[in-house]
């Protein structure tokens, strides 16, 4: 090989390696008119911290520790967040907020108990906001108080949502779980959610799924949304689901794989009644967090007989 071709090649290694450099230390997808420091330490203090964090390196990220500031995401690649105890109380917007539209994972570490809470008016108005899609880990607690105006629980404006696992406990002054725009799915495979929501409890554009988990979802006590709501059909697989809302209600598709009874009530059933689904034996028994009026349940014990609907021991439905 001559001398000026392994000139041309170390040339062409070394505007590789420039272009390699440039791209992974750029400061993000999009330029933020969001103060805050940037940090690339995997394993994230955030008692340290007295301002926003930006993230701006695709890779895994462990938080632990309390800041009253968001954590913000603006990579370029996907970003995984492992939550081991934290607490993130931000006055101006979300807590945990990705501005890009790549993949942001959230891990729940096993034995851990996460807060988020907001308050204030941002466009940012949720407590786990992106434009990429949302996955969701792990054993540990997630609880969720997004005090913001038409502040939602966890949000993103066109893309997907799964929850695979974690106990959710969400509290919204809007939607609980919202995907808006052109629409994303909303799919729960397994976990415990738990969401008190003063717009509709879980609200897709496009569908919701249910494969599993225990859900337990409050709509809307003043009407004009649902525990569950979506513009393309809400299918459930499996586990066990209760929804109540006061008014509005959408039958589940006939496609689902679980039964479910999905109804309107002639009367308004108030607060703290025993609710208690039964045949010949009890298949469902709950307490009512809210006065409700329209009802869906769904578990592996129903099936396409004759049920009766019970509030504190009074009948109040018979269901075909």
């Amino acid at each position: 090989m001559k001398i000026k071709d392994i000139i041309l090649i170390v040339i062409m290694l070394l505007l590789i390696g420039l272009i390699f450099y440039i791209y992974s230390y750029q400061d993000g997808p999009i330029k933020l008119d969001i103060e805050g420091k940037i940090v690339t330490s995997k394993e994230i203090n955030l008692d340290k911290y007295d301002t926003n964090i930006i993230l701006t390196k695709g890779k895994e990220y462990t938080l632990k520790g309390s800041i009253k500031h968001s954590i913000i995401i603006n990579s370029y690649k996907d970003v995984t967040l492992n939550l081991d105890n934290v607490n993130i109380e931000s006055n101006d917007m979300g807590s945990i907020i990705n501005v890009s539209t790549n993949k942001l994972t959230i891990n729940l570490n096993d034995n851990t108990t996460n807060n988020l809470s907001t308050k204030g008016k941002s466009d940012y108005n949720s407590a786990i906001y992106s434009n990429g899609p949302i996955i969701i880990n792990g054993q540990g607690n997630l609880v969720i108080n997004s005090k913001q105006k038409k502040g939602e629980g966890i949000a993103t404006k066109d893309n997907d949502i799964t929850i695979n696992n974690g106990n959710i406990t969400i509290t919204s002054k809007d939607d609980g779980i919202n995907t808006g725009g052109s629409g994303g799915t909303i799919t729960i495979n397994n976990g415990n959610i738990d969401i008190d929501a003063s717009g509709d409890g879980i609200d897709s554009n496009n569908t919701i799924i249910i494969n599993g988990g225990n859900l337990y979802v409050l709509g809307s006590s003043k009407g004009g949304d649902a525990a569950l709501d979506s513009n393309n059909g809400i299918i459930i697989n499996g586990g066990v689901v209760i929804g109540l809302g006061i008014d509005m209600l959408e039958i589940p598709k006939s496609i689902s794989k679980q039964n479910f009874i999905a109804e309107n009530l002639n009367d308004t059933i108030k607060k703290d009644s025993l609710i208690t689904l039964s045949d010949e034996n009890v298949v469902l028994s709950f307490k009512a967090k809210r006065d409700f009026k329209t009802i869906i349940i769904s578990n592996n014990k129903i099936t396409n007989k004759k049920y009766y609907l019970y509030a504190d021991n009074e009948l109040i439905k018979e269901i075909n």
